[in-house]
Order: C-alpha cells, then sequence, then structure tokens
C-alpha cells in the first residue's frame, strides 16, 4: 500500500508539472502571437509613415548654460531657471537629421556638443563663496526628440516670388550623454571623476541619461532652406555635471590623499584667505568634513539656445504634394508689373 501512495504522488506531481508546462507555453504562444501581431502592425504603420515624410538635415551652433550647485547670482537662491548666471554661459555646436511624418509632427535624432561651466565666485550666496567651488565639463551629446507643430503658416510672403513657411514647435525626447568634470588648479585642468572628491566609494557614471524638453520655430525658404531657433532644457539622471553632490569628505576618504587633491576638493581655505567681506559669520568649520557640500536631492540638467540651417529634401508623394504643389498655382496667379 505504501508503494502505491508513493506511486500515485509521483504521478500527482508528473501531472502538476505538466500542467504548469502547458500554462507556460500557452503563455509563451499568446506573448508570442501579441509580439509578431505588433511588429506587423509596426511595419504596415511604418510602410505607410515612411511614403509621407520629408526630410531635413542640417547643422546648430549656439550658447548653453547649467543649472546645479554653483547657480545663484542673488544673495538667495531661487527656483530653478531664475538661478541661472548668464555670465557663465558658453558655446554649444551640433548637427541633427529630422523626419516629418506629417504637417504637425516630426521626429529629430541630432548630436551635440555643449560645454557648462560655473562658479562660485559668481554668487551673492555667502556659504556657496566661502565654498569656493568651480568646473569646466565637456558633454556629448545624441538624443531622440519628438515635434508637435502647433502653428503652420504657409507662404507668409504671398506678396513676392520667395515662398516662405513658418512653423512653431514644442518638443520632448530621450537620450544619453558623457560628461567630464574638470576644475583649474595651479593653471591646469584637473579631472575631478577620479578624485572622488567626496570620498564616493567609486568613480561616479561617466555617462547620464537626458530628456530634452523645448520649444523652437522654424522658417523654411523656397522650400529647400530651413532657418530655425529652438530652446530646450535637458533633464538629467546625475547630479555630478559640477562635481559637486553631498558633503565633504575625509582626506582618507578621497580619490587619492594628498595635498593636491584635498585642495581641488576643498577649496575654502582660499576664499578666507582672500578676505571676503561676504565671508563674515562663516568660519572654515562651516566647510570640514562630514559639512554640506552640494544638494543630492536634485540633480543637474543644462539650456540649450540654438539656431540652425538646414537642408529640406521633399519627397514625391501625397504628403509633399499637399504641402507644397500649391506653390506653382500660386506663382502663376502672380503678375509681374
Amino acid at each position: 500500500m505504501l508503494e502505491i501512495k508513493v506511486k500515485s504522488k509521483e504521478v500527482q506531481q508528473f501531472i502538476s508539472v505538466s500542467v504548469a508546462c502547458l500554462k507556460l507555453n500557452y503563455c509563451i504562444f499568446v506573448t508570442m502571437n501579441k509580439i509578431i501581431f505588433f511588429i506587423a502592425f509596426c511595419s504596415l504603420l511604418t510602410t505607410k509613415i515612411s511614403a509621407q515624410y520629408s526630410i531635413d538635415f542640417g547643422v546648430s551652433v549656439g550658447g548653453s548654460n547649467y543649472i546645479g550647485e554653483t547657480g545663484g547670482g542673488g544673495t538667495e537662491p531661487k527656483p530653478w531657471l531664475l538661478d541661472m548666471i548668464v555670465a557663465k554661459s558658453s558655446l554649444s555646436v551640433g548637427g541633427f537629421y529630422r523626419m516629418n511624418f506629417t504637417q504637425s509632427i516630426a521626429a529629430k535624432f541630432s548630436v551635440n556638443y555643449v560645454r557648462i561651466t560655473g562658479a562660485d565666485s559668481l554668487s551673492g550666496i555667502a556659504t556657496q563663496i566661502g565654498r569656493n567651488l568651480s568646473f569646466r565639463t565637456d558633454i556629448y551629446e545624441a538624443a531622440i526628440q519628438l515635434e508637435y507643430y502647433f502653428f503652420n503658416f504657409r507662404d507668409i510672403s504671398r506678396a513676392s516670388n520667395a515662398r516662405i513657411d513658418f512653423g512653431s514647435y514644442f518638443f520632448v525626447g530621450g537620450g544619453a550623454a558623457l560628461f567630464n568634470p574638470k576644475a583649474s588648479y595651479q593653471d591646469e585642468w584637473i579631472d575631478l571623476r577620479p578624485l572622488r572628491t567626496e570620498g564616493q566609494e567609486k568613480e561616479y557614471d561617466s555617462y547620464a541619461i537626458v530628456a530634452p524638453i523645448g520649444i523652437g520655430v522654424n522658417f523654411t525658404f523656397d522650400r529647400k532652406i530651413k532657418l530655425g531657433i529652438e530652446f530646450g532644457y535637458r533633464f538629467t539622471n546625475t547630479d555630478y555635471l559640477d562635481d559637486i553632490s553631498d558633503r565633504y569628505a575625509a582626506p582618507e576618504d578621497l580619490g587619492f590623499n594628498d595635498a593636491r587633491t584635498q585642495n581641488i576638493a576643498n577649496r575654502s581655505a582660499e576664499a578666507f584667505a582672500r578676505g571676503d567681506a561676504r565671508l563674515e559669520g562663516l568660519t572654515l568649520r562651516n566647510f570640514q568634513p562630514g559639512a554640506i557640500r552640494g544638494n543630492p536631492e536634485t540633480n543637474d540638467g543644462y539650456l540649450l539656445g540654438q539656431i540652425s540651417l538646414s537642408y529640406n529634401i521633399a519627397s514625391k508623394n501625397s504628403f509633399s504634394k499637399a504641402r507644397y504643389n500649391s506653390i506653382i498655382n500660386r506663382k502663376r496667379k502672380r503678375t509681374k508689373f
């Protein structure tokens, strides 16, 4: 009887496992069918879209700035963009490739070189003046953004033979950025990440996720040349674009326990040596190991304001015809005197 019971138990386990396998296979089968259907749908959608687009590609140049720990031109911190120090604006250059799916929707892939800088010496906040940190960070960014044109005005120059189209849009997107903060010390630019200036157990990442958001306008001349202006802010998932985030570290916790690393990680002594009257009420004890050095509750971000110039290639399809072929009729109706 015992042998029969054991075999019965084994059979039950076998049946249970078989049923579980069948359920798993069914779930996999259903999931795969959904994936196949989704891929097929996307393929059809892509085919439809690809027959209805125009493209433009070009270059952009402009200014850049950042929002982080070294901001604040006044005596009190200000919210978001109001905390930006215009005097620390730097250069940004890039290139892009844009696909216009409809008259209202476009997608743009862009790459940008961005430089951001900051210095506590430009702040009016006493604790930042005493902290006395500064940095320069070069950023290499690649991003994709979706543009929605909320206002289009076709052929705004009806009184002349030249056609000018106008469009305004807002955009959101996502991408990645490589960055490398440096500080000037004794006439030399020093990489800050390897120094672990806040006593991190390991170096922070040299890359970050970015989320662009902004607004822009462009003018298209005779369907070919497009001149644009765009302003966009990049939210990021890092607080180390400026190498400042948390608290002062003890010398033994730094990346290198030498005088140079200690002097770069904590430069408050330089500020007090200058005898700045704005430091009244503060002492070096306010900047000792364990004291607040940054603000880990908020991440850094940066702003781009760029002018772009691109060349438009209109595809010969229903979309481009609906968008552009009226120019032929308009030019025929215009009479020269």
